[in-house]
């Protein structure tokens, strides 16, 4: 009878692990393959539109003013949100960013048990059957588990920074492209204008010579002059396509979703002044906070907590191993405990964790100078900028006060048309050379706001102002 009892309980007890068993098999969550498709991929970027009502919707929750002239007059604002919606590198750092947040739910989790099943068939003996599991069950202490969480922890405000610092990254490569489209088009103008002023003197130049006024050699410079200008024209266009090219590579749109768009920069060139209260705040900001900075920092912080588990580990480990056999009709319950034996006191890892430390603030140091520096020399870089274009100001209003003297010669009888063209010639030339000097303000400006990174001036701070904007670009 009780033969048949136990084999009955052991049955019961075979029972009771399957059914275990299946239970956690069917908590478990189902594979389910997700292949890439570069063809259809591509060819779903090439059929990116600023038109896309889906795209439209998500900038008008960020900007509601962009619903007015959307899509074919778009200021920087406009185009920095649809950055932070469509550029794929900040659709990278959002997937390392998920990557980190997922990895900190691992580590949060409590050890699994390894769980071993046994079985053994004995052919002579009157309980011929042998059945058994075995856990194993790697016990970390509390301190141990708050170090590897905190660590996961920083870990995912690493990843949470380094989307803030593409998505900087994004802004200052947007800023530049818009920049070098306004000054490409804007001397593409001017040299167009130049062009017709330069056919102009040459027609009279040509009669002048045919009249034995001027020597032929007069002829050929005024024609090398019009060859450089279709050369510089030809180079203009070619800067002006790469431009729209480098802002739709950007914006993460294919070129031609920019054909018949207008990039609105009304103070491209002249970027208004900013108070010494406004530069001091964003400069002090920058020195304590700057997106790359809070990685150091956090790098830091990492290394610190990586030495805090380094001494940890080196106290011993403990293993705990129940387990269950039905012995050919008997029932055992082993219990083993295992633990690690660190001799050497863990002493190889601590000192390299101790180092890992204080590589980690020294970067942070040079970092922070480094910064403190790149500020310095963009101020500098912009006040210099500033009076240049000044004095390219002043340039072209001297030419321009020729230009009427010019006119007023020849309305008196005083000269000819060629002087009068000559002098219409100056006044672009002069032009010209204040829309260089303003490109390059502009750059100094551009530079220095990278420096702090934080735009000082505008439509760009309204979208910095607005949490939907925030959210775009640095994630939640």
């Amino acid at each position: 009878m009780s033969i048949v009892a136990d084999q009955l309980g052991a049955r019961q007890r075979r029972a009771a692990a399957v059914c275990s068993l299946a239970g956690i098999l069917a908590g478990c969550v189902g594979y389910q393959a997700a292949p890439l498709e570069p063809a259809r991929s591509a060819d779903e970027f090439a059929a990116r539109r600023l038109d896309d009502p889906q795209l439209r919707d998500e900038i008008i929750r960020i900007l509601p003013q962009a619903a007015k002239s959307w899509p074919q007059a778009l200021d920087r604002a406009e185009l920095l949100a649809i950055a932070l919606l469509r550029n794929p590198q900040l659709a990278v750092a959002h997937a390392q960013l998920h990557a980190a947040l997922a990895h900190e739910i691992t580590v949060a989790e409590p050890p699994q048990p390894d769980l071993t099943l046994e079985s053994e068939y004995a052919h002579h003996d009157a309980h011929p059957w042998l059945y058994g599991l075995e856990l194993n069950w790697l016990l970390r202490s509390p301190e141990r588990r708050r170090l590897e969480t905190e660590i996961a922890r920083l870990d995912t405000s690493d990843a949470r920074l380094l989307l803030m610092d593409q998505a900087w990254t994004v802004r200052r490569e947007l800023a530049a492209a818009l920049s070098d489209a306004k000054s490409a088009r804007r001397r593409l103008d001017l040299f167009d204008r130049l062009a017709q002023a330069q056919d102009r003197l040459l027609a009279l130049e040509r009669q002048r010579v045919q009249a034995g006024e001027d020597p032929p050699s007069e002829l050929i410079a005024a024609e090398q002059a019009r060859i450089e200008i279709e050369q510089q024209q030809a180079e203009l266009r070619a800067l002006a396509d790469a431009a729209q090219v480098a802002v739709a590579k950007t914006l993460g749109l294919p070129p031609q979703a920019l054909d018949g768009v207008s990039f609105e920069w009304p103070d491209w060139g002249d970027p208004p002044a900013v108070t010494e209260e406004k530069r001091r705040a964003t400069r002090e900001q920058a020195l304590l906070s700057r997106a790359d900075l809070g990685i150091a920092i956090q790098d830091y912080a990492a290394a610190e907590a990586k030495l805090q588990l380094a001494i940890a580990r080196q106290y011993p480990q403990f293993e705990l191993e129940p387990g269950y056999y039905w012995d050919h009709g008997i029932a055992k319950y082993p219990f083993d405990v295992g633990f690690t034996l660190p001799f050497n006191g863990n002493k190889g890892e601590i000192a390299e964790a101790r180092a890992g430390r204080e590589l980690a603030g020294q970067r942070m140091l040079a970092l922070q100078g480094g910064i403190y520096g790149e500020i310095a020399a963009a101020e500098r870089a912009e006040e210099i900028a500033r009076a240049s274009t000044a004095a390219a100001q002043r340039q072209l209003r001297a030419a321009q006060q020729q230009q009427q003297q010019a006119d007023l010669s020849l309305r008196l009888g005083a000269s000819g048309p060629q002087d009068q063209v000559g002098a219409d010639i100056a006044v672009m030339r002069a032009e010209l050379a204040a829309v260089q000097m303003q490109a390059q303000l502009q750059t100094a400006r551009n530079n220095l706001e990278d420096a702090l990174h934080a735009p000082l001036s505008g439509p760009e701070l309204a979208l910095a102002k607005s949490p939907s904007g925030i959210a775009a670009g640095a994630g939640s």
